[in-house]
């Protein structure tokens, strides 16, 4: 078979190919010819003895219409793609010219498939658009752009080599979000390894399930946030240049000056008091990423009630350990009704409280060793005389947890690294929770950074770059699995989401993010 070229009019398009293109992708399609016309020759149309096309009718129907394009319209369509803004000026000349003078004369190469019986040459219309392979994630993230292989029309995002099928029939609702819906549609914020709390999207989200869950940290505040400077930011800001005409330190300025009506109403511009409080967001993701519909999720750490309300409010079942009676007391009157319940214990002793291979997804956010003392119980991990105490405590709760854990299930422990306050180095906190997780047979599948938003962070890091310590604006959410992860696409369903899921949260992703000064 040899190939040959012929004018375009000597074409027929086969109708009865099923293979269809939609406007987004036949553009793409269209600008890739355009760019790199070069491509026609190393991929002719495949055409019978009658000249209807067997392969590549999607090719000859874009290069119908740019045959149809005016003189204007062809360059302003050249001019918008980057690939030719990428051209030299001399590059970018020719291809116009080519363009032009292929105008006054459409041609094609192609292939005649004379040889084939029609029998055959219907089964190669179907082999000729199915694609076995599938792309390596890896290989394209590290060796292209994601702007061009937009251009080219690679869906990076589709889980096998044939895409998603946009007039598959959805298997839950008539109403549900389709599988080729946008990033955030089908998984509330776009899927990476980086989650930016400071956007638009996020904060206004976030807004709305504080407005809803309604925790503000009340049983423990102003155990996070004990500097002056941080506490009363604006006021610290307004006073600067009185302070340095007194002579008078922050501290000093406050106790003469500031009456204590005025100190509490400057507090209470940092939303919660200065405690840490899961952001809800966050806790969403987690469930609707790696957990099952209507699932049994847990917590040997609890603290506040906003992982607890977020899983039940979105179907699930919840049990947390607190040790704090006063926090457990607030968490269970907060999600009376709802499927989760708070147990007053120690997280060691989650084993007893919760059966073996019984829960579907465990979720934690530990304290962080000294960062934030939440009581003077002996037993409370944030209030242990040294680092390796600490670490004996939640591995022991850890353990235990992972222990009532279901085979392929995940758990996702939200933490932090802290410094050691003596000498000022990290203690690799995040290493040792990978370790008792590692020890206990269950392997880290994911690691994702949470960006937080930075209300204060100017006045640390200036104070900390005293030292050369740059301020930490970032969690790290170790997903760890339980389980074999070949088993996961068979065990997990593709997520997708009902209308109505959507709809309680829509917000403009053009909201301008506000400063929040919580904690993960």
């Amino acid at each position: 078979m040899k190939t040959e070229v012929v004018n375009l009019s000597q074409i027929q398009v086969n109708v009865t190919n099923p293979r269809i293109i939609k406007d987004d992708k036949f553009d793409k399609l269209i600008n890739s010819i355009l760019v790199l016309p070069k491509m026609l020759e190393l991929r002719p149309i495949v055409v019978d003895n009658t000249m209807i096309s067997l392969g590549g009718n999607m090719r000859f129907r874009a290069l119908s219409a740019i045959s149809e394009m005016s003189e204007e319209e062809l360059k302003s369509r050249l001019s918008d793609i980057r690939d030719f803004q990428k051209k030299t000026q001399v590059e970018q000349n020719n291809l116009v010219d080519y363009w032009m003078r292929w105008k006054d004369n459409p041609t094609v190469p192609i292939i005649k498939a004379s040889e084939l019986t029609d029998a055959e040459q219907r089964e190669f219309i179907i082999k000729d658009n199915v694609g076995y392979g599938e792309w390596d994630m890896d290989a394209l993230a590290n060796e292209w752009e994601a702007g061009d292989l937009d251009d080219w029309g690679v869906d990076v995002w589709q889980q096998d080599g044939n895409g998603w099928d946009e007039n598959e029939s959805n298997s839950n609702t008539a109403n549900s979000t389709p599988q080729n819906a946008s990033l955030n549609d089908r998984f509330v914020v776009p899927p990476f390894s980086i989650l930016d709390t400071r956007k638009g999207y996020w904060q206004a989200r976030k807004k709305m399930w504080r407005e809803l869950i309604g925790d503000m940290g009340e049983s423990r505040n102003d155990t996070l946030i004990q500097s002056s400077e941080i506490k009363y930011k604006d006021l610290y800001q307004r006073t600067r240049k009185h302070r340095e005409e007194l002579g008078l330190s922050f501290k000093e300025y406050l106790d003469k000056y500031v009456p204590d009506d005025v100190k509490e109403r400057e507090a209470k511009k940092i939303l919660s008091q200065g405690v840490s409080l899961l952001d809800p967001v966050m806790a969403e993701l987690v469930c609707r990423w790696f957990g099952q519909e209507n699932c049994k999720t847990f917590d040997c750490f609890a603290g506040d009630s906003v992982f607890g309300f977020v899983s039940a409010h979105l179907g699930n079942e919840f049990v947390g350990i607190e040790l704090r009676p006063e926090q457990a007391q607030l968490n269970n009157d907060r999600v009376e009704g709802m499927t989760a319940r708070y147990i007053c214990d120690d997280g060691q002793n989650v084993a007893q409280h919760i059966e073996p291979d019984s829960q579907d997804l465990l979720f934690s956010c530990p304290p962080y060793f000294d960062l934030e003392k939440y009581s003077d119980l002996p037993n409370d991990a944030s209030n242990q005389g040294s680092y390796e105490d600490f670490i004996v405590i939640l591995r022991n709760a850890f353990t235990a947890a992972i222990g009532c854990l279901k085979e392929n299930s995940f758990a996702v422990i939200v933490v932090g690294d802290v410094r050691d306050k003596s000498s000022g180095f990290y203690y690799d906190f995040c290493g040792d929770i990978k370790k008792i997780f590692k020890d206990n047979g269950v392997n880290l599948y994911n690691e994702i950074i949470l960006i937080e938003t930075g209300a204060s962070t100017a006045l640390r890091a200036s104070r900390y770059m005293e030292t050369r310590k740059v301020a930490k604006m970032h969690q790290n959410v170790l997903v760890f699995y339980k389980g074999k992860p070949k088993d996961i696409k068979s065990n997990f369903k593709k997520i997708e989401y009902a209308s109505e899921d959507l709809e309680l949260f829509r917000v403009d992703s053009g909201n301008e993010p506000t400063e929040d000064t919580t904690a993960v």
